[in-house]
């Protein structure tokens, strides 16, 4: 019984992230909170940031394979550099902006590696009519909180949406870090990642702080969440795959009984349930991101949802049968299938959750059937 995965697209791209990402086992952690890792430095100098967005505007003018390929591969190694927050969502949106002054000198600088843009964008238009972003007064001042943005590695600013108090009409918000800094409260997730609760409340900003308003916001912000949740099941493909192998590999060399583990029926079946998701998997999101490089992103999330739901039963099918079938092995944080397995689990919470993806399923459908 053996197994090496395919990648979605192979090529130098995928070589250098995975050959950058690789780590050992227990990685440093900077004593300063606001100091990059030196693999993040590595990945802001390569221009990773700037992989999607087009020559015209600074930047490398890829498609959205190419960023793929960079994702798939850094995942596969278990590490938690904040690619899809960074490299996918933030440029998408700026891009989206750039008539702004202030966005089109901000994706200037990101295009350069100078800044990093984290971002936090509610559910918006998925959710059954509830308002779960962040408002603003005719005073231009923030009420609400910015839960779980992704901290792995410091921010310059954040993107947020918005809504405009008396109409509910979005706002798609721009902050630099140093107004929110005294505001965050940091905490560990399961997955060893830094994450951060921001407390708006009060807070007064500027009028050339709002970068996009009413419909093109919301547009923005659609197209953006449609990338950033394609982008994290790019990285669910990788996590599995890795953990496929690992398995495998754990079970032709561990012995029960004087046999290798790969010679017992049962957990050969187990690893084909795995093998079946996975390879499923990967052909809904090989033919997407193709059809999306062909005919570009719309407004409408359908087949992406879709594709977020089935993967988020993916990544807990193939984390708990490789933990269960790696034995205590795979309980351990300093196996890399465990750290797969936990980064897997939690990602596919992020850029849209299995919740999240049924309410906007149900209420499409209830608006579909009247």
């Amino acid at each position: 019984m053996s197994f090496r995965s395919t990648p979605l697209f192979a090529g130098d791209l995928y070589d250098t992230a995975l050959r950058l990402a690789q780590e050992d086992v227990l990685k440093t952690v900077p004593s300063d909170e606001n100091t990059p890792s030196s693999k993040w430095q590595q990945m802001l100098g390569l221009g990773w940031q700037g992989v999607i967005v087009a020559e015209d505007d600074g930047g490398v003018g890829a498609r959205v394979q190419d960023l793929a390929a960079i994702l798939e591969a850094v995942a596969r190694q278990g590490h938690g550099a904040p690619l899809v927050d960074r490299c996918a969502v933030a440029p998408v949106l700026l891009t989206a902006a750039k008539a702004h002054r202030q966005a089109a000198e901000l994706l200037n600088a990101l295009m350069l590696g100078e800044v990093s843009v984290c971002t936090a964008l509610d559910a918006g238009e998925k959710g059954p009519g509830r308002v779960t972003a962040p408002w603003v007064d005719a005073n231009l001042v923030l009420q609400g909180d910015l839960l779980a943005i992704d901290l792995s590695e410091p921010a310059t600013h954040v993107l947020f949406r918005a809504r405009e108090l008396a109409s509910q009409d979005s706002r798609l918000v721009m902050l630099p870090w140093t107004q929110v800094a005294s505001r965050v409260k940091r905490y560990t997730g399961v997955d060893d990642r830094q994450y951060g609760d921001v407390a708006l409340s009060g807070l007064t900003i500027s009028a050339d702080q709002l970068l996009l308003q009413g419909a093109a916001a919301v547009s923005a912000i659609s197209k953006a969440r449609q990338v950033g949740a394609l982008m994290s099941c790019v990285q669910t493909v990788g996590a599995a795959a890795a953990m496929i192998e690992l398995t495998i590999e754990y079970l032709n060399t561990r012995q029960q009984f004087g046999v290798a583990l790969s010679s017992f029926q049962a957990l050969r079946h187990r690893t084909v349930e795995m093998y079946v998701a996975y390879e499923n998997a990967r052909g809904l999101v090989l033919n997407h991101i193709e059809h999306i490089d062909e005919h570009g992103l719309n407004d409408d999330p359908y087949k992406i949802t879709l594709i977020k739901l089935y993967l988020a039963g993916l990544a807990r099918l193939v984390a708990e049968s490789s933990i269960q079938l790696h034995g205590g092995m795979g309980m351990s944080w300093e196996s890399l299938v465990a750290r797969l397995a936990m980064q897997a689990m939690n990602g596919s919470l992020q850029q849209g959750g299995s919740s999240e993806c049924l309410d906007w399923l149900t209420v499409q459908t209830l608006s579909e059937s009247t």
